[in-house]
């Protein structure tokens, strides 16, 4: 049986706000760092989102790849030169070694601790969840499951966690579209877990994936 706690905390969902598909979590955020390889200036670790008109130099043999948030929205590799990113377009004297269409990220932010929260919206994410974690905390989300909300809430799974990224086991189930679920994350040093509830939307890997800014 689930704590009963997490019930209790439904209709209080963390005070999260919905930026969606038509902006960031930060205001000034223009895209996240999807790998990174080799040495660049300024550092940047995998996740950490990138500000507008940030210029970013790569040293020799390193690789960059970033997601540019909307209205972009594409995948792109970059090696070596110097590379910008703005609002709607980057450039670089570097070669581009790969440039791709993506759905664009459905983007929300979301506080790291527990207290009065107030229902603003539910969180939708895909059938086949792909949640990458930014933020200042979002190194700290050590665990994300998922519940069929119910009487007891039921644990489908739990996600599996890997640089901040977190993807269903391989033998779950696509969940059931339009339908309300539970997402639970704990967060270290944090003692009460957070739950925020969700709906499940789209047909399948095709959906874009969900950007979760924990701070």
């Amino acid at each position: 049986m689930v704590d009963t706690r997490y019930r209790l905390m439904f209709p209080l969902l963390a005070g999260l706000s919905l930026w969606g598909p038509a902006g960031a979590a930060e205001p000034n955020a223009v895209g996240i760092i999807m790998k990174v390889t080799g040495e660049t200036d300024p550092g940047l670790p995998l996740r950490e989102e990138v500000s507008a008109n940030t210029v970013i130099k790569l040293g020799p043999g390193a690789e960059l790849t970033f997601l540019h948030y909307p209205p972009t929205c594409e995948l792109v590799t970059v090696a070596g030169g110097t590379l910008k990113l703005t609002k709607t377009a980057f450039t670089t004297d570097g070669e581009v070694k790969s440039q791709q269409d993506r759905p664009c990220p459905r983007v929300y932010e979301l506080p790291g601790t527990g207290g009065g929260w107030v229902a603003r919206d539910l969180l939708r994410l895909p059938v086949i969840p792909e949640i990458i974690f930014a933020g200042n905390r979002a190194g700290e989300v050590a665990e994300a499951s998922v519940y069929e909300k119910g009487e007891p809430d039921r644990l489908l799974y739990r996600l599996e966690l890997a640089d901040q990224r977190a993807t269903p086991p391989a033998s779950a189930a696509p969940l059931e579209p339009n339908h309300r679920y539970l997402l639970i994350l704990r967060i270290s040093d944090t003692a009460q877990p957070l739950a925020h509830g969700f709906i499940a939307v789209g047909a399948g890997p095709t959906e874009p994936p969900v950007v979760l800014h924990v701070e």
